[in-house]
């Protein structure tokens, strides 16, 4: 992160803590006052609730009441004891008072607690009914709560009723009728409570549930009201608290108080939002102020880095800043006059490193030749009879010597003024294919491979200046390997650059020689020159590209040309470097 970003975002932090400082008192007091409100109609629904519950009740002692009391009530009990029912018969008996009254639960039972007939669970007549036996032993005619299992489209399934039990007869019949609190009635308890209700059993079974319908805020308003009033939900025990049949729990919205927290939320969010924005402006602003000469000095230290020694400032400053400013123009023009005094004296010394080894070298061919010459003068002043044998021999030397002569002249010579390249789009596929054109049969012994990596772009450059190095590399190669062995000649993409490797299986270059074989000669062949592999580098830098060698010793050497790759849709070759 930048500065002057830096500054920017101090202002706004400290804008915005202080508004945010402000905003907790009034949320923490919001909060309460919806906590207690909310208390407040969770105890009104827990006694809607109840009331709901006892109302029920009573319909279901009404209910078992006018049951014991009927005459059909009492037809059974006579017929059974008279043995003039069948089982079979009298278990469809049940299912029809139930219907005809509107009960949920219906079941005759005889005094051992058998179910003679049931409505809510046909299949048990004959059985004990644990879920009813429990209520059997408590007040006759006084409803209670109970998870009684019920038949229903899906099989059988427990469901919270409240039922009431009373003697048909004096022989021990009993009826036992209730109503089940399931999908309908949790419903009717929602719209009582205006909230959420959930029926569970002891073990946390759902029973039912349902949910008032809300029309006061819109749905993603309830659910933020929902997260902001965070009072906990109320749990009522039906039956024993200590072992109660069910648990009803009840949910309620705080439409109105969350409402305006969220206004109040909204309001301070926004002016938190606002100040902080205008702070973060006007610290940038500030920032910009501060930190421009700062930016300027950092682009231009990153210029001189680069190598541009021309760079400065350019931005006005005062102060400290001014004087860094200042202090650093200065260094950057000392540093240009440095660099131009160093690079003068370095091409100097190079010249005069040249000037040495050139003047070593023609040094060479003089001692051979000088000698030949006191050879010739000693025979011919004594008139020796062998002199026609003795001239022949030593002019022949003399001619190598001037040969070699020439020869290292003409290397200097196109050392020292290489023409500049004549670029044009060449296929990497062409220079190699032309490089092996020049060894039509290869050396006894040796193996020319080829590899080049399809669709490869095309490179800018001279095409006979390139042949040259690659014919340069691959002499050199073959020299390395006089006993034979493999030459092998790549082309690959590489970075946006096209590389030629050279690769022979010769015996390496030392560690030590790896860079000073481009040098200006310096040569680790007999009667070699040293100016083959310092042309062929210059050749490639003038191209933009470069020259590198690797080597294992013992396992032969690697020379990379890189060139780069032509610009897509380009006409002409890019300025040289």
């Amino acid at each position: 992160m930048s500065l002057r970003a830096k500054l920017a975002v101090a202002f706004a932090l400290f804008a915005a803590v202080p508004l945010a400082a402000a905003l907790w008192p009034v949320a923490r007091a919001l909060s309460g006052a919806l906590g207690a409100e909310h208390a407040a109609r969770l105890d009104g629904a827990a006694a809607a609730i109840a009331g709901e519950l006892a109302r029920l009740g009573g319909d279901a002692e009404a209910a078992v009441a006018d049951l014991a009391a009927s005459a059909e009530a009492e037809t059974l009990a006579r017929e059974l004891a008279a043995g003039r029912l069948e089982p079979a018969e009298a278990a469809g008996r049940a299912a029809e008072w139930m219907a005809a009254r509107g009960l949920d639960v219906l079941a005759v039972l005889d005094a051992d607690g058998r179910v003679i007939s049931s409505g809510h669970l046909p299949g048990r007549a004959g059985d004990l009914d644990p879920d009813l036996a429990a209520l059997l032993a408590g007040p006759a005619r006084s409803a209670a709560p109970a998870l009684v299992a019920r038949a229903g489209p899906d099989g059988v399934a427990p469901a919270l009723a409240l039922v009431a039990w009373a003697p048909v007869d004096a022989d021990g019949v009993r009826a036992a009728a209730g109503l089940a609190l399931g999908a309908e009635r949790a419903r009717r308890l929602a719209d009582l409570t205006g909230g959420a209700v959930t029926i569970r059993a002891p073990d946390g079974a759902l029973l039912a549930e349902a949910s008032a319908a809300q029309g006061e805020l819109p749905a993603l308003a309830r659910r933020l009201a929902g997260n902001l009033a965070a009072a906990p939900a109320r749990a009522l025990p039906v039956g024993d608290p200590a072992a109660p049949a069910a648990l009803i729990e009840v949910r309620l919205e705080s439409a109105g108080l969350a409402r305006a927290q969220l206004t109040v939320l909204a309001a301070f969010l926004a002016a938190l939002a606002a100040g902080t924005i205008a702070a973060a402006f006007a610290g940038a602003l500030l920032a910009s102020r501060v930190t421009r000469p700062v930016e300027a000095l950092r682009a231009a230290a990153a210029r001189v880095a680069a190598g541009d020694l021309e760079a400065r400032v350019g931005v006005p400053a005062t102060g400290e800043l001014g004087e860094l400013v200042r202090a650093f123009d200065a260094m950057t023009a000392d540093l240009a006059r440095s660099q131009a005094r160093l690079a003068q004296a370095e091409r100097i010394a190079a010249w005069r490193e040249v000037a040495r080894r050139l003047a070593h070298e023609i040094k060479n061919p003089l001692t051979p030749i000088a000698m030949s010459v006191e050879t010739l003068r000693d025979a011919h002043a004594r008139g020796r009879p062998d002199f026609p044998e003795i001239f022949d021999e030593g002019t022949r030397a003399i001619g190598e010597e001037v040969r070699r002569l020439k020869r290292i002249v003409d290397e200097f010579s196109r050392f020292a003024r290489l023409p500049a390249p004549e670029r044009t789009r060449i296929a990497p596929e062409e220079l190699v294919a032309a490089l092996f054109a020049l060894f039509p049969a290869p050396p006894p012994g040796v193996a020319l491979e080829r590899e080049v990596a399809p669709a490869l772009p095309e490179v800018f450059a001279d095409r006979d200046q390139i042949l040259q190095v690659l014919l340069n590399l691959a002499r050199n190669g073959l020299d390395a390997m006089p006993a034979g062995g493999r030459l092998a000649v790549r082309a690959f993409a590489e970075d946006g650059a096209v590389a030629f490797c050279v690769s022979d299986e010769g015996p390496g270059i030392a560690r030590a020689d790896l860079e000073r074989v481009f040098e200006p000669y310096f040569t680790t062949k007999a009667g070699g020159t040293g100016l083959g592999l310092a042309i062929a580098r210059r050749i490639a830098e003038e191209h933009g590209g470069s020259l590198t060698a690797s080597s294992t010793s013992g396992a032969g050497a690697t020379f990379t040309l890189r060139l780069p790759a032509a610009e897509p849709g380009a006409a002409t070759a890019p300025a040289s470097p």
